[in-house]
């Protein structure tokens, strides 16, 4: 027994050793792979000495003596900063994930072979301009020179997966670029849980619960923003093949911007927050890019060498997602089906490859009848087909970027945006001509009467406007056009909540300046929360634990907080409302719909949507009061099970977190140290927003301001910017996650294009770039 004994100890310490060594080996790894910030260092393919400053939060400052070095250099700094990001974008283009990560990605990759995103992206390229094409191949230049640098160690994701990184193509730019444009669309996959509401609840009903824009909700442009009486009637009917109302929304973001007769300054002030799915790294990657006359600066796409949102020396805009209908379903007889098979291989890493079969249709790809329940809207001998403008191969939303830095007044940036084709966005504008402007610029289908698409809107025929009469213009995915608009763009709207918070806050305040813009944008004020109090007021809980919150949200003003326990108790009760409003009318369905649906619980309280507190499947007449009532009740005595604390104790922020999810291990162990989180206040319906998942559970939030940028034209210098968690995207840098609590706070800090590389700022590291002495420099 002693010498079993010994062994085992001695066999637990060989374990101890090699699990220390092992954790060692990778620490050091990981630690190697971190990027060369300071110094000066070689690289093939640069043209000249290009010098890269970066301050002390990582973001950096370019200083180039051409457009190529300095589209090169962008290269180099995202290559450095964030390759694994850029690497996982444009593998999921392709439909080549699995490649790198195994079968977890298997029906991901799938999907995007069959809807042909790589295939386009590689033919779009051949459609940019001759400059555009030459940016994108020195930025590739850029990157792969980080990539074959002698004692190159890629970043800590590599070693996890024992892989290395590709080179990188020009091609890839444009495939990250479709990647962003497919992330922002997505409304044909909301047609069949429509159809299916149609079914359930009948078309008025499901009407009803898709919760149509109101009339009194606010539109972003007026008849006479428009020139509508200019705008002749469109050719076609512009309906789309399924045409349905509302819908739950999964994309957001808010941008206004106001003239100088609403600021202190004189000047015209512009906001922006883009709301997105919330991920470590960040979707943007904040830079300075600068050579000879042309100055850039604001957040860029990894992958890709140019600012997205930001400014010029003279002009700045900002975008929302418009949501239009450019993707449709269409119900295809196999009898009529008239298609090409294609024949793809999906390499599976540590699996079987995988071959499928594609039927590629003149509209578009057959889609497998599992996805997006597409197959529950076909009856038997129909297949489903989707045609999409995501797969058009003409796209020159490439050559936006280009425009964009020879930005100086609102005709340049109209000019440039015609070469713009998706996602359609709501773009506002100012320039230090004092001009402010709104254009939704991109490639829209016209229908005929059959839902065929026959052309699309022209360009001139867009909704765009200068200088209204009004003195701002703002959209948070709201309606943006009058019904008199003579196009078809959706009849998707949302997010009304957040604009008419936004409107008020603009109209309510005499002269606006920075700090008044950083209020709004941080703005946890909830318009439905304010709607629903009367009501929870009103009803009658049963019990002492409903009747205690019901006089906490009595008094309450409808600002969820952080702190305090009020933003918590609302939002259990209203999950409790909804699923009291319309679990009985969908029964066994419920869980496929049950979210927010902020519009329709609004047309409820509002009392223009009748009967919906009734349950039918009680022979009594329930009233919404009744309901409010319940679910008081319920929320105590689920809050006194999951919390066993007094009320008073609870607060929102501990447990409604923002979780900057790493893409490949949030679920993981390692999810603790390549995850972000940080409380937070708000909820999906305010201007600060903060989106959660019902199905889940609990209150993470997984959605949210991507960033946040405030223009002011009295001193452009004096912008201010924030995004999170970091600028880097190596779990070992320190701006991984430094800025994570300040965008929880609602810090910001400033990206000067006044500082240079003789006059960094305080903290900043150099970096020099030179050509290789083989290369002539």
């Amino acid at each position: 027994m002693k010498t079993i004994g010994k062994w085992a100890s001695r066999l637990l310490l060989v374990a101890v050793f090699v699990t220390i060594s092992l954790g060692a080996l990778i620490y050091w790894r990981f630690q190697s792979s971190l990027p060369q910030v300071e110094g000066e260092i070689e690289l093939a393919g640069l043209q000249a000495k290009t010098t890269i400053v970066r301050d002390k939060y990582g973001i950096p400052h370019i200083f180039a003596p051409s457009r190529h070095d300095m589209y090169f250099a962008i290269g180099v700094a995202h290559a450095q900063d964030r390759l694994f990001q850029m690497d996982m974008s444009r593998r999921a283009a392709h439909g080549r994930l699995s490649e790198l990560v195994g079968k977890l990605t298997l029906t991901t990759d799938v999907q995007m072979r069959t809807l042909g995103l790589g295939k386009a992206a590689d033919q779009s390229f051949t459609q940019l301009s001759p400059e555009t094409q030459g940016a994108f191949r020195a930025y590739a230049e850029g990157v792969n020179s980080v990539l074959t640098q002698p004692g190159f160690v890629a970043p800590p994701e590599y070693t996890l997966l024992m892989a290395k990184p590709e080179l990188w193509r020009p091609e890839d730019c444009a495939a990250v670029l479709k990647m962003m444009a497919y992330g922002l669309s997505g409304n044909a996959y909301e047609e069949p849980g429509h159809a299916k509401l149609i079914e359930i609840l009948g078309p008025e009903r499901a009407a009803e619960f898709l919760a149509p824009y109101p009339a009194d909700a606010p539109v972003t442009l007026s008849e006479a923003d428009l020139g509508i009486a200019q705008i002749q009637p469109g050719s076609g009917s512009d309906v789309p093949a399924f045409s349905t109302p509302g819908g739950e929304p999964k994309k957001g973001s808010n941008n206004w911007v106001v003239d100088g007769h609403l600021t202190s300054s004189g000047k015209p002030l512009l906001a922006n927050d883009p709301h997105l799915a919330l991920s470590a790294p960040g979707v943007w990657y904040f830079a300075r890019m600068q050579t000879g006359d042309d100055m850039m600066l604001g957040a860029t796409i990894p992958g890709t060498p140019f600012v997205t949102l930001g400014r010029t020396r003279d002009a700045a805009w900002g975008f929302t997602n418009t949501g239009p209908d450019t993707a449709d379903l269409f119900l295809v007889d196999q009898s009529d089906l008239q298609a090409t098979i294609e024949e793809a291989v999906i390499k599976v890493r540590w699996g079987k490859d995988q071959l499928i079969q594609i039927q590629q249709t003149e509209r578009g790809p057959v889609l497998d009848p599992q996805w997006f329940n597409a197959g529950k809207m076909a009856q038997d001998g129909q297949v489903v087909v989707i045609q999409n403008t995501l797969d058009d191969d003409d796209d020159t939303t490439g050559d936006l970027g280009i425009a964009l830095l020879g930005a100086h007044v609102f005709s340049d940036f109209q000019a440039g945006l015609e070469k713009y084709k998706m996602p359609q966005q709501n773009m506002v504008f100012a320039d230090s001509t004092d001009t402010i402007g709104f254009i939704a610029p991109a490639r829209v289908p016209v229908r005929d009467e059959n839902g065929e698409w026959i052309g699309e809107i022209p360009y001139d025929e867009l909704p765009m406007s200068t200088n209204t009469q009004r003195h701002y213009y703002a959209s948070a995915n709201n309606k943006i056009v009058p019904d008199s608009y003579p196009h078809f763009i959706t009849s998707s709207w949302y997010g009304y909540h957040r604009i008419r918070r936004i409107v008020e806050m603009i109209e309510n305040t005499e002269l606006h300046d920075k700090r008044s813009f950083a209020r709004m944008q941080m703005d946890t004020v909830s318009d439905l929360a304010r709607r629903a109090i009367p009501l929870i007021a009103s009803s009658e809980p049963d019990t002492d634990g409903g009747r205690e919150l019901q006089q906490l949200l009595a008094s309450w003003d409808g600002n969820l907080t952080a702190n305090g326990p009020e933003g918590l108790v609302y939002s259990k009760w209203m999950r409790n409302f909804t699923k009291g409003l319309f679990a009985d009318d969908l029964g066994k369905d419920f869980d496929q719909f049950w979210s927010p649906r902020r519009e329709f619980v609004d047309g409820v309280l509002a009392g223009r949507y009748k009967n919906w507190c009734d349950d039918i499947t009680t022979g009594a007449m329930e009233s919404c009061h009744q309901i409010a009532a319940t679910a008081l009740d319920d929320t105590f005595s689920w809050l006194m099970e999951t919390y066993q604390q007094p009320i008073a104790d609870l607060h929102w922020g501990d447990v409604h977190a923002a979780n900057f999810a790493h893409p490949l291990l949030d679920k993981t162990p390692l999810g603790r140290f390549f995850s972000v989180r940080t409380p937070v206040g708000g909820d999906e319906s305010t201007v600060n927003v903060a989106h959660t998942s019902y199905s889940s559970g609990n209150f993470e939030v997984m959605w949210g301001p991507s960033m946040r940028a405030i223009y002011d034209f009295s001193d452009l210098n004096a912008s201010m910017f924030m995004h999170g968690p970091g600028q880097s995207g190596h779990v070992l840098s320190p701006h991984y996650r430094d800025l994570a609590r300040s965008w929880a706070a609602g810090d910001f800090f400033e990206i000067r294009a006044d500082w240079t590389e003789v006059s960094p700022p305080p903290g900043s590291t150099i970096l020099v770039l030179s050509p290789l002495s083989s290369d002539g420099g």
